[in-house]
């Protein structure tokens, strides 16, 4: 399997390693905006990659990888995989509702003070829980394609890598070695993540999807 790690980008720019010490942009993607935004980036895989099954992380990734394939004809598979951080605030009762009441200048600094959070123990996060009967079905219908299949892993953004990381490593042990994997997300928001996507939309930006719980309707 080819999981060799490629470059997210050509080299890492003074710009790239400042992010950490400069706020991060905004950029709010409603559902237009969104179905735009998959269709891009599967523009940009198309330009050298041609997967044969696209493999959506659960939530976001899934969201966006059945968005990409519809510019596309591959299929798509759910691998389910959070960070216990995710997994924590989606249980807190509430926090969906507060989050609608406050203006959009706050939610703003609200998210950019996690991505600080995350961006400054990214190396020392916790590993990320992964469903293996899932990634085992990924596994087992890789095995029925031609020899070599491609595939392309999409989330919706990498902050610190790990959950990248973790997808990688678990598909590495249980897909057919032959099997060619890249990933795909709409941002990268840190400089130095453990795992590099091999491809991104934007870069050093912090996005608000149509799920995100600080999406104001």
């Amino acid at each position: 399997m080819s999981f060799a790690q490629r470059s997210a980008s050509p080299s890492a720019s003074p710009a790239l390693r400042a992010w950490s010490a400069a706020p991060l942009p905004t950029r709010t993607l409603g559902q237009a905006a969104f179905d735009a935004a998959c269709a891009e980036l599967m523009r940009v895989v198309g330009r050298d990659y041609a997967p044969a099954l696209l493999v959506g992380v659960r939530t976001g990734g899934l969201v966006v990888a059945e968005a990409m394939a519809r510019v596309t004809s591959s299929p798509v598979l759910p691998l389910t995989c959070r960070r216990p951080s995710t997994i924590f605030k989606s249980r807190l009762p509430g926090l969906k509702p507060l989050l609608a009441t406050l203006p959009e200048p706050l939610l703003n600094a609200l998210r950019r003070a996690e991505h600080r959070l995350v961006s400054g123990h990214r190396h020392a996060a916790q590993p990320a829980q992964i469903n293996l009967a899932e990634a085992i079905a990924i596994g087992n219908w890789l095995r029925i394609l031609s020899r070599g299949a491609r595939v392309l892993v999409v989330d919706d953004a990498a902050d610190s890598g790990v959950t990248l990381a973790t997808v990688l490593q678990t598909l590495r042990n249980v897909c057919p070695p032959d099997v060619e994997v890249r990933t795909a997300v709409i941002t990268v928001t840190t400089d130095d993540p453990v795992v590099a996507p091999d491809y991104a939309l934007y870069r050093g930006v912090l996005c608000r999807f149509p799920w995100s719980l600080d999406m104001r309707r």
